[in-house]
């Protein structure tokens, strides 16, 4: 089987290795840096076009092939316009590598930038997000606790100063639904303890936690009540999680285990 097409986004204000180093290592076909200078030739717009450019070196000298393409058409600090962009974006790579494997990096950026990944994969879940942990900073650690205090030894940040708070917009979007999560829940904490989240222990516990939907048509046909009971347990739980991914893809009386992905769900969704 031939080696996916690799495909990493970032954004690029003012580091370098948190954007170069996991393109690195996901060893990308292509490359896209966001980025957007508000006021060129100044001292500022130079600050940000010295580490657009290092990133682009670091990464060309480790990977040659790799096509690197810059995004400076919408203000990164914008979150509306980046969902747009990223969603151009995405259907432009999709359209020419349909099967490529898209990833996204959460830890570059402004927090608008930062959001809109958030919604954009969110909205498009074959995009597989990733985060970029500092191991070393490039100031010692003294120097860092000067930058946060001011001359009287008042913790302050890196902020002086801020402009009046501006409102964002906000979109609904829909999350999983809330039956297949709890349930999930119920199946994982069974698998915890140490059991076997059987068809006729989920079916009681289900039922005991007000989870249990009732679907018993049969078509006409002849079926005994717990067939009926067994075949909804399957078809409108343990099915559909493995078909969103949430459990292992294998057979269920082997009762397979979550996945990241299930995992996460559980994790941030409905919680008890």
């Amino acid at each position: 089987m031939p080696n996916p097409y690799i495909i990493v986004i970032s954004c690029v204000t003012t580091e370098t290795v948190m954007v170069s180093s996991p393109s690195i290592f996901y060893k990308a076909n292509e490359v896209h840096l966001f980025r957007y200078i508000r006021d060129p030739g100044t001292a500022s717009a130079k600050l940000y076009e010295d580490h657009f450019q290092s990133v682009c070196k670091q990464i060309r000298s480790s990977l040659p092939e790799c096509l690197v393409t810059e995004h400076t058409d919408d203000p990164v600090y914008d979150l509306p316009r980046m969902v747009r962009a990223l969603s151009v974006l995405y259907s432009r790579i999709r359209r020419e590598h349909p099967d490529a494997e898209v990833h996204a990096n959460l830890s570059s950026g402004p927090s608008e930038f930062i959001a809109a990944l958030g919604i954009f994969a969110f909205l498009n879940p074959d995009v597989k997000l990733f985060k970029v942990a500092t191991k070393r900073y490039t100031v010692g650690a003294e120097e860092f606790m000067l930058l946060h205090y001011d001359e009287d030894g008042n913790a302050v940040g890196l902020s002086r100063e801020v402009y009046d708070p501006g409102p964002v917009p906000t979109v609904t979007l829909d999350g999983p639904d809330e039956v297949l999560v709890r349930s999930l829940r119920l199946y994982h904490q069974v698998l915890e303890r140490g059991e076997s989240p059987t068809g006729p222990l989920m079916m009681s516990l289900l039922e005991e936690k007000g989870l249990w939907i009732q679907s018993r048509n049969n078509c006409g046909k002849k079926t005994s009540e717990s067939t009926l009971d067994r075949n909804n347990y399957y078809r409108n739980y343990a099915n559909i999680w493995k078909m969103l991914g949430w459990i292992e893809d294998r057979d269920m009386r082997e009762c397979p285990p979550l996945t990241e992905e299930g995992k996460a769900v559980i994790e941030m969704f409905w919680p008890e």
